[in-house]
C-alpha cells in the first residue's frame, strides 16, 4: 500500500514531541529564567526611579519650608523691633517666643533673644591697653601721640558708652520645625540701632578743624615773629616750619633773596 505524500499546501498538524510535550507550529516562548531576570531588572529600575522621585519631593518641600522660615523670621524681628521701640528698650537681655499660627504655619515655633550690649568701663580699657603695651614694648614708658589720644578718650567715654548701650541691640531669632522625623532649625541674627541716640556721638568730640591742627599754631607763631623783625610774616615762596621751612634764632622766618 502506497504512502500518501503530504500536499504542499497542507498545514502541519500538532503532534507530540519528545517526552510527550505537544508542540504547535514549532515556535518556542520565553523560559522561566528569562522572565525572572526581566522582572528583576524592572524592579530595580522602578525602585531607583521611586527613590529619585522621593528625594526630589523632599528637596522641594525643604526649599519651600526654608523660604517660608526665612521670611517668617524676618517678619518676627521687624514686629519685635516695632513693639520694643514703642515700649522702650531695657538694659538687660529679653527672651520671647511663640509660633506662627496666625500666619498659617502652626508647626513652626520661634524664639528670639534681644541682647543688651554692655560696653566696658574706661578703667578696663586702660588695663587692657597697659597689658598690650607691656607685652609689645617690654615695659618702655615712652608716651606717644596714641597714648595722648587714648587719655583724651577718657573724657568722652561715658557719653560714648551710654550712647552705644542705649542705641544698639543684637537680636537672635531661631525658628524650629519638623521635617518628617527630623527637627530643623533656622537662626537669623541682626542688629537694631536707634539713629536718634547715635547722633549724640559727634557732639562728644566734634569734628577736626584747622584750629585743632598743632602745625597751624606754629605757623601763626612764626608769622608773628617774622613780622616784628622784618615787617613781613611770610615772604613769597617760603614754606612754614611745619612744611620744612627754616627759622632764624629770633624765631622769625628766614627771608628769601
Amino acid at each position: 500500500m502506497n504512502e500518501r505524500e503530504p500536499s504542499p499546501d497542507s498545514k502541519p498538524r500538532a503532534g507530540k514531541g519528545h517526552g510527550g510535550v505537544r508542540r504547535i507550529g514549532g515556535d518556542a516562548g520565553f523560559t522561566l529564567l528569562e522572565v525572572l531576570i526581566a522582572v528583576a531588572i524592572m524592579a530595580v529600575s522602578l525602585t531607583s526611579m521611586l527613590g529619585s522621585q522621593l528625594n526630589s519631593m523632599q528637596a522641594t518641600r525643604y526649599a519651600r519650608d526654608i523660604t517660608a522660615v526665612a521670611l517668617l523670621a524676618e517678619y518676627q524681628i521687624v514686629e519685635l523691633e516695632w513693639s520694643h521701640r514703642k515700649e522702650g528698650w531695657v538694659s538687660s537681655d529679653v527672651e520671647v517666643d511663640g509660633d506662627f499660627s496666625e500666619q498659617g504655619w502652626p508647626d513652626m515655633k520661634w524664639m528670639c533673644t534681644i541682647h543688651f550690649i554692655e560696653m566696658p568701663e574706661y578703667n578696663q580699657l586702660v588695663e587692657s591697653k597697659e597689658g598690650i603695651d607691656e607685652a609689645e614694648d617690654g615695659g618702655d614708658n615712652i608716651v606717644d601721640a596714641g597714648d595722648q589720644a587714648f587719655g583724651a578718650l577718657g573724657m568722652v567715654w561715658p557719653m560714648v558708652k551710654a550712647a552705644i548701650e542705649n542705641s544698639i541691640r543684637k537680636v537672635d531669632c531661631t525658628v524650629s520645625w519638623k521635617s518628617g522625623k527630623i527637627e530643623q532649625e533656622y537662626t537669623l541674627q541682626t542688629f537694631w540701632t536707634d539713629p536718634a541716640g547715635l547722633q549724640q556721638l559727634p557732639g562728644a568730640g566734634g569734628e577736626f578743624t584747622e584750629a585743632d591742627d598743632p602745625s597751624s599754631d606754629g605757623e601763626e607763631a612764626g608769622a608773628g615773629g617774622g613780622s616784628g623783625g622784618g615787617g613781613s610774616g611770610r615772604p613769597g615762596g617760603m614754606a612754614p616750619p611745619s612744611k620744612g621751612g627754616g627759622t632764624d634764632q629770633g624765631g622769625g622766618l628766614k627771608g628769601g633773596n
